[in-house]
Order: C-alpha cells, then sequence, then structure tokens
C-alpha cells in the first residue's frame, strides 16, 4: 500500500536547567542533598513542562567506603516526528510529551580486591510511566500511533562491578534485571457471545 501526506510543522525548543546541591556532618553520617529543576517549552504544543529532581546521599562514617543514594524525580520526553504521526499519516495536533517518575535506591562500595581499587554499584529503581505513544513494529518498520492512549513501568535491578581485573587495564562485570509492562488505554473489546 501507499499513504501520501503533507505536513508542515514549526517548531521551537526551549530548555533550562538548574541545579545545587548541600552537604552537612552528623555525628554518624555526612548527607548530601542534590536538587534540580528543568524546564522544557516547546511552540508546536504551545506547553512548558517542569522537571523537579532530587537526590539524597548518606555516607556512613565508617571504616569502609561506602554510601547510600536515594533518587527521584520527572522526566518528560518530547515527541519526535514519527511518534506525533498518526498510522494514517496525520499529525497529531494535540500530542504531549512521555512522562516517567523515577524511584531509585542504590549503594556504591570502594573496595581493595588483589592490591587494586574496586567499585561495587548497586540500584533498584521504578519508574511509573505515563502518556506513552505506542507502537507496532511492521517487519522492520516501527510505526507508531500517534496519540498519548498507553501506560506502564519499568523495574529492576543493576549491579556492577569496576576495577582492574588485569592489572593496568579498567573493565568491568554487570548484570541487570528488568521488568516492562505497558497497558494501551483503548483497546479492549467486548465479546458478547
Amino acid at each position: 500500500y501507499a499513504l501520501k501526506t503533507q505536513n508542515t510543522i514549526i517548531s521551537n525548543r526551549i530548555t533550562a536547567y538548574i541545579q545545587d546541591n548541600y552537604s552537612t556532618d552528623f555525628d554518624k553520617f555526612r548527607l548530601q542533598i542534590i536538587g534540580g529543576i528543568r524546564s522544557h517549552y516547546w511552540s508546536f504544543i504551545n506547553k512548558n513542562v517542569i522537571s523537579p529532581r532530587f537526590a539524597f546521599i548518606i555516607k556512613p562514617h565508617w571504616n569502609r567506603d561506602i554510601q547510600f543514594r536515594f533518587a527521584t524525580g520527572y522526566y518528560y520526553q518530547m515527541p519526535f516526528y514519527k511518534e506525533m504521526r498518526r498510522l494514517d499519516g496525520s499529525i497529531n495536533q494535540n500530542i504531549k510529551p512521555e512522562r516517567a517518575i523515577h524511584y531509585v535506591l542504590g549503594a556504591d562500595y570502594n573496595i581493595t580486591i588483589w592490591n587494586r581499587p574496586f567499585k561495587l554499584l548497586s540500584e533498584i529503581y521504578y519508574k511509573q510511566l505515563t502518556d506513552l505513544i505506542p507502537y507496532q513494529i511492521d517487519n522492520v518498520r516501527i510505526r507508531y500511533y500517534g496519540s498519548n492512549n498507553a501506560k506502564g513501568y519499568a523495574t529492576g535491578f543493576d549491579f556492577k562491578i569496576n576495577g582492574e581485573f588485569v592489572k593496568g587495564i579498567e573493565s568491568w562485570a554487570s548484570v541487570s534485571v528488568m521488568q516492562t509492562q505497558e497497558d494501551i488505554l483503548d483497546d479492549s473489546y467486548i465479546d458478547s457471545t
């Protein structure tokens, strides 16, 4: 089949961000707070999205070099042209940016193995996804629906070790497990039989 369309898009984007951090010592640990905010305006949809982000890092005053992290924040992904285009070739003038809210809990541990420094990193995360733009795969072509009619999530954990497994050569090994699910909101039907 053939699909013929003619679309005109005028698009301007303005982004800005600011970030700061604060740290203080307590009797048993050092606390570092990192906060930031990102703003992204897109003239095509005449919308400005605000994305606050925060991270809290606790480094206990232990003999071991370890720190714990918790981070959260909003993340927006403005759609690309292919995501704005519906299956019939028309452009969705009311498309929204996809949104994710992240929750990440992690730890970093610096150790010495074979008289060389290594770093262990681990994270557990959950990402709540809304206003998703689903797609279908047609052989080797990806066809986007051109609408924000899905929601979902991603969750999992990562484990990584960095260091010199072979002296003088920096390398790493990692293990990750992730599960994602998406629900297309208007794809149900009723079987009346």
